[in-house]
């Protein structure tokens, strides 16, 4: 029976805001100042209707807005919501300094008009931020306003204000206020009141710098070069003290102007930027844009300062590994060394789309009991083990109804204010008594609402590692993560092996994967520790009885999210040979864009009485079944299919294998990999290429070119 939802009021989204300004009020009063204050009071002293308007306009993005295109059936009168809101202070008529805000709400055609009778031309081909820049720079906005051409536009005010308040109750700038309707809907839960809240800041000074850097990072993603380079010459006043949270803004923020400014071709500034920060990835950052200007010098001394007091282990692996390779004459990062020494098992690709679940078998086989662990195994035991601390009593406050996370583990205080608490917990680790409270604490895990996925072998996964994991080490590793939270809650390695009474961390790596420096800090920390730890490769090896699927699809358009199929076609080959052929179009349900049916040449006419996916979804997965699936960039066949099935409320996944990449490593060289061009090249037929049963065809062929290929490789 499809699940039913209440229906939201009309003025939803005001009653949300207004919930949450009490909230705020409530919990974070410290944290506002007088503009917040003003601010309330002003908005608490308008009509429904005006407020309404007022919440609206915040939650879309931009300052400027045409009152034209509002159109809220709620609110009756917008004309006077407006004038309220302009008397109250919310709006104001644009002023020169509002003037790229003001004709980016144009559309491109209106700003191409407008631009034009200011004599302004050529532009037509060009995207819209470039005409916004040019107009900027060529005309002045008086004379844009004296054209006569300029619609009404107003512009808000207080925006920063109404920011800032979200910043406070959500933590980020991006709106969460969805989050509110999605808990009304009955979607989303929340925490009760008796768990109590606390702010996310400690103090105002620290929720104002964090606010700034907020909105900074994000202007950044958006900013011309030439911008980057003002903030660049700006760096050096921003706020810095507050403690960790700052702390740890400002060096994230210094890596991202830095990197921005780089690949904009500023790399000399951006080297000045990175030396504001002494915390990865700055410092290394500067070391490359030193060693490239020849400054080897300079380099290396930096190199030496690092291993001296490095940031973080990913640091220390990086210096080790650039001097071994700039200074000591070793040719080979460690990441490559420890990968090609890594051994390799083969693997029959009815495994492929998951290589960890491929050596899982591979070790079962053998005799060993292997365990999907990766981040899981530490993060749950780590949880387990301190949940009184971190969820019970005055510890487990949170800053919000909607974070699960209590404070003291956002702001970074856990590892401090808990020390006591968290020493007798790992004295219990060491003299083996702590199995009672893991396994006491992985009932409330189980239960707690989501925030823990867990399966029945995660829960005999911990208590096997417990039982047999040597207790110094396991301190050693816990003490990691209690010192760098957010560092270290990644890159643990894939799975868990048990023989004989012993541990053994394998990270596994299938074909074309790569060894992350994350992951070598983890290995690196574990084997520090005194756990054996290595790396296993999988490769996939050729059946010739192997039964594949090799798949092609025309869309609607290039993103699955946003576009539908309008044709499947499939070729099911065994033993080298096509034994049987699928194909259908698919009604998406869409109109067909233009340029889409002059390329595949599928039309709305012809798909008009063609079925919609979901009546040919079974007979596809039917005829696929345990196949690998194969495509010419198959990330995007797969994609899409399996949005498809995902819009059905099903899950569709099978081992794949892309053309595209198989073809790149057996016959490197070539031109263009495009399936036209691969088929001009190898004599395949290709009569109508961007239809799927043709495409498909040729795929097919391709792929005996690769299995050849493969077979005489030896996999």
């Amino acid at each position: 029976m499809p699940r039913t939802f209440p229906t939201l009021d009309a003025f939803y989204y005001l009653d949300h805001f207004n919930e949450m300004l009490e909230f705020v009020e409530g919990h974070c009063r410290e944290l506002l100042g007088e503009n917040e204050r003003a601010y309330i009071e002003r908005f608490r002293g308008l009509s429904r209707e005006a407020q309404g308007l007022h919440v609206r306009m915040s939650n879309r993005r931009g300052i400027a807005f045409r009152p034209e295109k509002f159109a809220y059936a709620e609110i009756t009168n917008t004309e006077a919501a407006l004038d309220e809101l302009a008397r109250s202070g919310f709006v104001q008529a644009p002023q020169e300094t509002h003037y790229a805000e003001v004709i980016t709400t144009l559309t491109k055609a209106e700003l191409l008009a407008v631009l034009g009778k200011c004599g302004v031309e050529g532009l037509a081909s060009r995207p819209k931020k470039d005409v916004v820049r040019e107009g900027v720079e060529r005309v002045a906005f008086a004379q844009i306003v004296a054209s006569g051409s300029l619609p009404e536009v107003v512009v808000q005010r207080g925006h920063e204000v109404f920011d800032y308040i979200q910043f406070l109750y959500f933590g980020h700038r991006r709106s969460g206020m969805q989050v509110f309707a999605m808990r009304d809907l009955g979607i989303v839960k929340t925490r009760g009141e008796e768990s109590g809240y606390k702010p996310r800041f400690s103090d105002a000074a620290t929720a104002r710098a964090a606010f700034f850097y907020s909105v900074l990072r994000e202007r950044i993603d958006e900013c011309e070069v030439g911008e980057l380079e003002e903030l660049a010459r700006q760096c050096c006043d921003w706020p810095r003290g507050g403690g960790d949270e700052v702390d740890r803004r400002f060096h994230r923020t210094i890596a991202k102007l830095g990197m921005g400014l780089e690949r904009g071709g500023s790399t000399d500034l951006a080297g000045e930027v990175y030396s504001f920060s002494d915390v990865h990835p700055a410092r290394e950052r500067r070391c490359r844009i030193l060693m490239s200007a020849g400054e080897r010098e300079a380099a290396a001394a930096l190199l030496d300062e690092i291993v001296a007091d490095p940031s973080s282990d990913d640091e220390l692996l990086f210096a080790e590994d650039f001097h071994a390779r700039k200074f000591g004459g070793n040719k080979r990062s460690k990441l490559t060394e420890m990968l090609r020494a890594s051994p390799v098992i083969e693997m029959d690709e009815a495994f492929r789309d998951s290589a960890e679940n491929a050596a899982v078998e591979h070790y079962r086989s053998v005799g060993m009991v292997a365990y999907r662990t990766e981040n899981q195994l530490w993060s749950l035991l780590f949880h387990a083990l301190f949940w009184e601390e971190i969820f019970d009593g005055e510890g487990g406050v949170t800053p919000n109804p909607f974070d699960p996370r209590p404070t003291q583990w956002i702001d970074g205080s856990f590892a401090m204010t808990q020390r006591i608490a968290i020493e007798v917990k790992l004295a219990r680790v060491l003299d083996g008594s702590a199995m009672a409270v893991v396994d006491a604490a992985m009932t409330k895990l189980a239960a707690s609402d989501g925030r823990f996925l867990l399966t029945p072998e995660d829960g005999l996964a911990v208590k096997r590692f417990l039982e047999l994991a040597p207790p110094r080490a396991v301190v050693q590793i816990l003490r990691r993560i209690l010192d760098e939270p957010l560092v270290n809650r990644s890159g643990f390695p894939d799975l868990m092996l048990v023989a004989d009474g012993a541990i053994r961390f394998v990270e596994v790596k299938g074909e074309g994967d790569q060894l992350r420096r994350n992951q070598l800090a983890q290995l690196v920390a574990l084997e520090n520790a005194g756990f054996d730890v290595g790396v296993v490769r999988v490769q996939w090896c050729v059946d010739p009885m192997q039964e594949y699927v090799v798949v092609d699809i025309e869309t609607t358009g290039g993103r699955a999210e946003h576009h539908r199929i309008t044709e499947v076609a499939a070729v099911k080959m065994r033993g080298g040979e096509m034994v049987e052929r699928y194909q259908t179009l698919v009604n998406p349900e869409r109109r067909i864009p233009r340029m889409i049916t002059s390329l595949t040449g599928i039309s709305d006419e012809m798909v008009a009485e063609a079925p919609v996916f979901a009546e040919v979804a079974e007979k596809f997965r039917e005829f696929v079944g345990g196949a690998v699936f194969v495509a010419h960039n198959a990330k995007f066949d797969y994609g899409f299919l399996r949005q498809e099935f995902r819009r059905m409320g099903e899950a569709f996944r099978c081992p794949t294998l892309c053309t595209v990449v198989a073809m790149r490593k057996y016959y490197p060289g070539l031109e263009s990999y495009k399936l036209s061009r691969l088929c001009a090249e190898f004599g395949i037929s290709l009569d109508q290429h961007h239809r799927a049963l043709c495409d498909a065809e040729a795929t097919a062929e391709l792929l005996k070119l690769i299995n050849g290929k493969r077979v005489r490789a030896g996999g």
